[in-house]
């Protein structure tokens, strides 16, 4: 009876789940409307539409058309991340053309499948287009400090919790930036690495209710971890030294004690 019990409530939180959160989805790095000659792209796909991330070039061609200008894009890396999140980091073939606009193709998507990207001036969807500036970008992005802890957060959600580990983003680029994340659980020695968006000035590491980059194991509470920071045209400054030492969340957060 317990087992059945335990069984009936494990299909209550998965339907759960499943109903508060979307079953795919794509979405791509760098936001903003305009891009350098020698940009890279980063292209996130959450549940379902991870197929899509792992058959890029495969079942689905990636590229971008301006006119009868077509460039391949070619996938440099795949992470894999540890709650339905995989990502692909994307170079094209050739160098981009000053002045010209170019929109993104994914080839033979499922029905099911939108691949679109939000336009905060217009607050609408639209397809993934990028005005190329005369300029390539060949500098690194400048660390201030080094990232420090700043707050733990766990807040349970219906069947499943939102936890973070939230940390300083000490960087400044001229183009938007993207974290490399490497989590080292200390006690499997497990190492998961996923290029992340900072939220402003902190960096977000574990996951939501739905998805996410990083997990907790339950009997694993202490991590460790490294950040390199990645600008929109591929130029990195990799972590250096000790990497930081931290423990996941186990207390509840209580908003109404802040």
């Amino acid at each position: 009876m317990k087992m059945l019990l335990t069984i009936i409530i494990g299909l209550f939180c998965t339907a759960t789940v499943y109903a508060d959160c979307a079953g795919t989805g794509i979405w791509i790095f760098p936001s903003g409307q305009t891009i350098k000659q020698n940009a890279i792209f980063v292209l996130d796909g959450y549940a379902e539409s991870q197929k899509v991330i792992k058959g890029l070039n495969k079942k689905h061609n990636i590229y971008l058309r301006s006119g009868n200008k077509k460039i391949k894009l070619l996938v440099t890396e795949i992470c894999v991340g540890q709650f339905y999140l995989t990502q692909a980091v994307l170079k094209p073939e050739t160098e981009l053309e000053a002045g010209l606009e170019y929109t993104m193709h994914i080839d033979n998507l499922p029905k099911y499948e939108s691949f679109n990207k939000y336009n905060k001036t217009i607050q609408k969807y639209e397809p993934v287009t990028y005005k190329v500036v005369h300029e390539k970008d060949n500098e690194k992005p400048q660390l201030i400090s080094k990232p420090k802890e700043l707050e733990k957060t766990l807040i349970h959600f219906g069947c499943g919790p939102s936890i973070h580990v939230i940390f300083s983003n000490p960087v400044k680029d001229n183009s938007e930036v993207i974290i490399k994340t490497t989590v080292k659980n200390q006690k499997t020695g497990k190492k998961t690495t996923y290029y992340i968006q900072p939220d402003g000035d902190k960096i977000k590491v574990g996951h939501g209710m739905c998805s996410g980059a990083f997990d907790f194991e339950e009997k694993s509470d202490n991590y460790e971890v490294e950040f390199s920071f990645m600008d929109a045209s591929g130029n990195l400054t990799a972590w250096s030294g000790e990497p930081l030492k931290f423990s996941k969340p186990t207390k509840e957060t209580n908003y109404d004690d802040e």
